[in-house]
């Protein structure tokens, strides 16, 4: 069973659907707007009465690799996202050396360690382990074969403010100069199959988010009418069944990257070994995910099922929502960036009465809340909280909070 259909059938919900939600994705700090997910014209726009149905948003893993002698390794890895109707979307560029979820008493592992002991579908599940997500195609390619696949993609202009080297062999040579230049499809390939053994991955990732970023820079553009409203999507975008596909119907609208942040882990327990291991920002990553591909997250727990509304162009405040909301043990299935002036007041939208009393509890991370009865249900939604101006002012204020639900008329 997919997330979604877990989803559904948890709620039990009609299963004749009305209208579907347009999706967009968060900022992503590239440039922001064409692909804010659930892009609507206001926090609680859905269309007809009725349930509101949340479009699929196929996903690929693709993994850059690398030879020396017989070894094989992973040097990059991305998810290529695609946007409701296939047409466009977002690179999500994971570190290889984040710390993989491990069994009580193993050993710390990275992600990519998994590529070599299990290949391209020993990668797959780590990074679903990783990110609560289901992943719908995976791929590996070496710098050739990735060069082939961007064929297509003319010379892109890429700034990096490092040298990109790479290990083989025949010992360390580079591979990109430090230097704002006109990089053709095989060279970015080949930076992105590049890496040096020995030096730390945090020093690499900002040259690797360029290179994703010159791929994205080849998307076509998509022009938004003057209201910010999306054109009509259609509920179920059907899965490409190669990478060809994916990268078709990434770069035929606007592409959005997101570089996953990690810490690196310093701690002896943690990191007995001293490798170049790291730590995903868990609050980052369920926004971006549910912000990206949220057809295909999966339920955290038994909680209820949650959608937020950020009305703010900051990323910042959307994170702080969702790390709040999933400390309480929220389900965040669903993050949208809406483009009205926010409220005064944080709304929550409830659809019975069992949700709105598990949601009074949200108060102590997200401050006062006002709650209304929703007048749609969005299919796998329990709450949906439009966060107003009093959220901005409570962060890091401390102080008391209060919930409060409107006289019935």
């Amino acid at each position: 069973m997919t997330a979604i259909a877990a989803r559904r059938r948890r709620r039990k919900i009609a299963a004749v659907v009305t209208s579907v939600l347009s999706v967009v994705a968060l900022p992503s700090g590239v440039v922001v707007g064409a692909n804010a997910l659930l892009h609507a014209s206001g926090g609680n726009s859905v269309d007809e009465a009725g349930v509101t149905e949340i479009p699929t948003t196929p996903v690929e893993l693709i993994a850059v690799t690398k030879h020396i002698g017989e070894v094989v390794s992973v040097s990059s890895i991305a998810l290529l996202a695609l946007a409701p109707g296939g047409h466009g979307g977002t690179i999500i560029s994971i570190p290889v050396g984040a710390t993989a979820h491990v069994a009580a008493g193993a050993a710390p592992a990275r992600i990519a360690d998994s590529f070599v002991t299990d290949g391209i579908f020993g990668l797959k599940s780590v990074v679903e382990d990783l990110l609560n997500i289901s992943i719908d195609q995976a791929d590996d390619v070496t710098a050739l074969e990735f060069a082939d696949l961007l064929k297509a993609v003319a010379p892109q202009q890429v700034t990096l403010a490092q040298p990109v080297f790479d290990t083989s062999a025949a010992g360390v040579a580079t591979v990109l100069e430090a230097s704002s230049a006109s990089l053709t499809p095989a060279q970015i390939a080949a930076g992105l199959a590049a890496s040096q053994s020995g030096i730390p991955e945090s020093g690499r990732l900002p040259q690797v988010k360029e290179l994703w970023k010159a791929i994205a820079r080849a998307g076509a553009p998509v022009a938004v009418d003057s209201t910010g409203t999306s054109t009509t999507i259609p509920a179920v975008t059907e899965a490409p069944v190669d990478t060809v596909g994916y990268l078709a119907g990434l770069l035929s609208g606007r592409v959005d990257v997101w570089q996953l942040s990690g810490t690196l882990i310093t701690d002896a327990q943690r990191n007995p070994s001293n490798v170049d291991l790291y730590e995903i920002d868990g609050g980052e990553a369920l926004m971006v995910m549910a912000s990206v591909v949220p057809s295909n997250l999966s339920l955290a727990s038994d909680a209820i099922s949650v959608m937020v509304d950020v009305p703010f162009g900051s990323t910042n405040i959307a994170r702080e929502a969702v790390t709040r909301l999933a400390y309480l043990g929220a389900n965040v299935m669903l993050v949208r960036q809406t483009t009205e002036t926010p409220a005064e007041h944080t709304v929550v939208y409830y659809t019975d009465e069992i949700a709105r009393t598990e949601g009074e509890a949200y108060s102590a991370t997200l401050g006062t809340l006002e709650f209304k009865q929703a007048p749609q249900t969005i299919a796998g939604v329990n709450l949906q909280v439009v966060l107003g101006n009093d959220f901005v002012a409570f962060l890091g204020s401390g102080g008391t909070t209060t919930t409060t639900t409107p006289e019935k008329k």
